[in-house]
């Protein structure tokens, strides 16, 4: 039998009863009495029929390690480091997957200096899955560390025999609402600025290079860093951006679909003359003539162009690249083709239009002039 009842001064209900000779009670979120009785009676009658379950004790640590080794089969490289990072955020270094010498991060090794953490006094502090509320959540998170987190309760009920102890929440993060986000500002680069930018990098051609195929291709950077000397095919004008794997490392694009990007004139030109000394198959060696790192990249880009007082990013070129597509009037549905994104990513995120540059867009048809007859274009028109 069940029992509901308050605690201490507080008019919130609370129930009590046995499941598996083991006693559970937890809040009912209610002060109506109606409501709280007919949760017991709800309750009674699962455990006549014999199924009533019983919240779990799911430990974080086990759990958490996991669950990241899970991540690693079906997430790409890059959103496998953004889940990490977030549920590093949420939980803290609890278990070995999360700690920054982990495989998450290559630039920690065995024998780097420990790493303080810094955000100790903000991380959650739980020993069990069950006692993530949708009350933290919606404390703690925004959009984005949102989805991680209802992936994660999801993995925990199929694979851990998760049982939340709110009855009426299976998924604590599904209950928290989605925020609306703030209107994205798309930063790219005009043609006067593009030009300055690649003036700049004339004296590295692997930089120079690899940022004009940025701005006139709309790479991703980890993209334009995995193309090898195969997926370039200067004679047909295209680059291939698809799954491979070198050195036994496994890469696929983002969206994880392959897709071929044409060469315009412009970009035609600087890769013709383009000629690095190559010891491996990368078509954009670092200065050791391997892969070169996405972080190290940005590094030397960013040590270049504040040498000149540029701040432009890799991600400021591929907003470029949609931009100056969409203000010369190319469809959303070719835009986004050619960027590997769905149309209304492409729109939010990438395609920028100038209002202020737009003056004949809101110009109407002329007015035909009159004459002793019909004009020529109201002819027309009649037939």
């Amino acid at each position: 039998m069940a029992s509901i009842f308050h605690r201490g001064k507080s008019r919130i209900w609370w129930i009590k009863y046995y499941a598996n000779g083991r006693q559970v009670y937890h809040s009912l979120h209610t002060d109506q009495e109606r409501v709280a009785l007919r949760i017991k009676r709800q309750i009674e009658g699962e455990e006549a029929k014999g199924e009533l379950l019983v919240p779990s004790q799911t430990p974080l640590p086990a759990f958490l390690q996991d669950y990241c080794q899970f991540l690693i089969t079906i997430r790409i490289r890059t959103s496998y480091k953004n889940d990490v990072s977030f549920l590093r955020i949420f939980f803290g270094l609890i278990c070995p997957a999360l700690e920054l010498g982990s495989c998450v991060n290559k630039r920690w090794d065995g024998q780097a200096k420990p790493v303080k953490n810094t955000k100790a006094e903000l991380q959650v502090k739980a020993e069990c899955l069950e006692e993530i509320t949708a009350g933290i959540i919606e404390e703690f998170i925004a959009r984005r560390i949102r989805e991680v987190l209802h992936r994660l309760f999801n993995y925990a009920a199929k694979n851990w025999s998760f049982v939340a102890p709110d009855r009426r929440h299976p998924n604590p993060a599904a209950v928290v609402e989605r925020r609306r986000e703030p209107a994205h500002s798309i930063r790219f680069l005009n043609q006067v600025q593009i030009d300055e930018q690649l003036k700049v990098l004339r004296e590295c051609a692997t930089l120079h290079a690899a940022v004009a195929a940025l701005i006139y291709g709309g790479f991703r950077r980890e993209e334009i860093l995995w193309i090898t000397t195969e997926d370039v095919d200067l004679q047909q004008r295209l680059i291939h951006v698809r799954a491979k794997t070198i050195d036994g490392q496994l890469w696929q694009p983002k969206t994880q679909r392959n897709r071929v990007v044409p060469i315009g004139t412009t970009l035609l030109e600087i890769l013709q003359a383009y000629a690095p000394k190559r010891k491996g198959p990368w078509y954009f060696p670092s200065p050791t003539g391997g892969r070169w790192d996405p972080d190290n990249f940005s590094q030397d880009l960013r040590a270049v162009n504040e040498e000149h007082q540029l701040d432009w990013s890799c991600l400021d070129y591929r907003h470029t690249f949609g931009s100056h597509l969409a203000q010369k009037g190319e469809s959303l549905f070719k835009i986004a083709t050619l960027m590997g994104n769905s149309p209304e990513i492409c729109r939010r995120h990438y395609a920028a239009l100038v209002p202020e540059a737009m003056h004949d867009v809101v110009e109407f048809m002329p007015t035909p002039t009159k004459s002793n007859g019909q004009s020529e274009q109201t002819e027309m028109l009649l037939k």
